[in-house]
């Protein structure tokens, strides 16, 4: 019977040769690209290998966050070794800019600086499809500049240089799978790099792929296709403890490595990175994959642990400001809080977002007197980046994706922006009044002699879960009367523990759920099996519950 249940799901998500079910459920996928069907990787590879060749001096630029670290990580630890192999006297160094005094993407001020440390080359990653201008400049000083990135680029404003990203189409040709996380298009490079260089031992490319892996859950990349086969290699090696930079991270966050999910990586190792690019300095996250130095490792970790504990408490207090200034009335939040910080505004658009049900845009003030930095997060199907460009006459700056977006914008704006966005949410809702919708259908009805330990277990094949491919959400009906044990769990007791006619179940955040006591309750979820403090137990996670008179 569980296999049986494990083949609709899939079929239902549009699985179904033989090859396909095989591929999605094995522990060594195959499914991965040539590199160089990406527009712009051979020519990229070609100029990089040309460069190490004649040992010239090449700086990575990468983003503060932890797709920009963990690339950033990559393709310097890779080029390095490149050198090496080259007999080359290149100089590999990076460059990470503050998120504060800096912001997002390549700059004129660390252009300069870079030129002066004596780089004749810039290789971005995560970053630079938008920063056509930049990459002029650079080229103005001589430097030549390589874009390696995957954020969605404006095709009236394409960077003119070697620019590497999944999303471009080229006379009608692009990459198979678009949706590689920034780190991912940096190790698509580094193959690409092996390729032209026709060297045997491609080792150094498994040896990084746990830095992929991390990189895909953090930036909320579709775990399907290409990534899925990141996350599973990756999520092997990361459960191996191979790399002494993410040991000590998990040490001093209390994880156990050997059972290490993709959960643990999106709520565990990726804010704790994520705090040196928000309050500190996200260069120490590049060093700490790079040193060699134990104690060095050590002490990065623990400040980690140190200012995501810091980065909470911001946030917490941040979001309760928000929510008490997000009014209802308009459709897209535009919310400039007294007390916040730029580091954790993201984040807290997210939590507002999802509070609310509707996009929205935190602002906080920059060292620039007069513009506010916005840090977006959209909601549903809203394509939030495509939104913001149809008032690219509004901004100073502007970047991002479908999901997320950010924007440097003159103060006197503020109210023209939240006018402008809510009028345009509130058309869109008119012709697609589901747009902004999070609700999640069930995929399957299952009777309750279906669910047990049995079919938990079946069900984990089909991880790793996340967007993209998320765990399945089964619909169990009862009648009312049979939901038994009601208690609420958890410090603040937001949680909900019951049993539906005999199924244990757990929903997390849903202690305001009301049972009536006649009818008929629909309960979606996924059946899973819980590992604490060393015991192993099953039970069904709740998603959505609906009572039915």
């Amino acid at each position: 019977m569980p296999d049986e249940i494990i083949r609709k799901i899939l079929e239902i998500r549009g699985i179904v040769s033989e090859e396909d079910v095989r591929e999605f459920l094995s522990d060594k996928p195959k499914l991965t690209y040539d590199s160089m069907l990406m527009p712009g990787m051979e020519e990229g590879a070609e100029f990089l290998i040309g460069a190490l060749s004649e040992s010239r001096h090449i700086c990575v630029y990468g983003d503060y966050d932890v797709d920009g670290m963990c690339g950033t990580a990559i393709l310097v630890t890779f080029l390095r070794e490149a050198a090496r192999l080259l007999g080359s006297g290149s100089e590999i160094t990076y460059y990470i800019p503050s998120r504060i005094e800096e912001g997002y993407g390549l700059n004129e001020s660390a252009i300069r600086a870079i030129l002066n440390d004596g780089a004749e080359v810039i290789l971005t990653v995560d970053c630079g499809s938008v920063s056509a201008g930049e990459a002029a400049y650079a080229r103005e000083l001589g430097l030549d500049i390589v874009i390696t990135d995957h954020h969605d680029p404006d095709p009236n404003k394409l960077p003119d240089c070697i620019l590497i990203n999944p999303k471009i189409k080229t006379g009608g040709i692009c990459y198979p799978f678009e949706m590689l996380a920034g780190a991912g298009v940096a190790f698509k490079l580094c193959a690409a790099i092996l390729t032209l260089m026709e060297a045997e031992d491609r080792s150094m490319l498994s040896d990084m792929i746990d830095l992929v892996c991390i990189a895909t859950i953090a930036d909320v990349m579709p775990l399907t296709d290409e990534n899925r086969t990141f996350v599973k290699y990756g999520l092997a090696r990361l459960r191996k403890g191979s790399r002494p930079a993410l040991s000590a991270l998990l040490a001093v966050s209390g994880t156990d490595a050997e059972a290490l999910s993709v959960r643990d990586v999106a709520f565990v190792i990726s804010p704790r990175l994520n705090a040196l690019g928000r309050l500190g300095d996200a260069e120490e996250a590049v060093e700490f994959f790079l040193t060699d130095d134990d104690a060095r490792v050590n002490e990065i970790a623990e400040n980690m642990n140190r200012l995501n504990t810091e980065r909470r408490k911001m946030q917490e207090k941040c979001f309760r400001e928000c929510m008490d200034l997000a009014r209802s009335g308009s459709n897209f939040l535009v919310l400039k809080p007294e007390d916040s910080h730029e580091g954790v505004a993201g984040i807290v658009a997210g939590k507002v977002r999802d509070e609310m049900g509707l996009p929205c845009a935190v602002l906080t003030e920059t060292q620039d007197k007069g513009l506010y930095k916005g840090s977006v997060r959209s909601a549903g199907r809203l394509d939030v980046i495509s939104l913001l460009r149809e008032h690219e006459e509004l901004f100073e700056r502007l970047g991002g994706h479908a999901a997320a977006a950010g924007f440097t914008i003159d103060q006197k704006n503020e109210d023209i922006l939240r006018e402008v966005l809510s009028a345009d949410v509130a058309a869109m809702l008119e012709k697609d009044p589901g747009l902004l919708d999070e609700t999640e259908e069930a995929e399957l009805e299952i009777e309750k002699g279906d669910l047990g330990e049995e079919l938990a277990v079946a069900i984990e094949r089909l991880a790793p879960f996340g967007v993209g491919n998320p765990s399945p959400a089964l619909l169990l009906s009862v009648p009312a009367e049979k939901i038994t044990g009601i208690r609420a769990m958890g410090q603040e007791e937001k949680h909900l523990r019951f049993t539906a006619d005999g199924v244990p179940c757990v929903f997390f955040g849903g202690a305001k759920t009301r049972f009536t006591g006649e009818g008929t309750v629909h309960i979606t979820g996924c059946p899973e099996i819980n590992i604490w403090n060393g015991y192993r137990n099953y039970q069904f996670a709740v998603r959505h519950v609906d009572v039915l008179r």
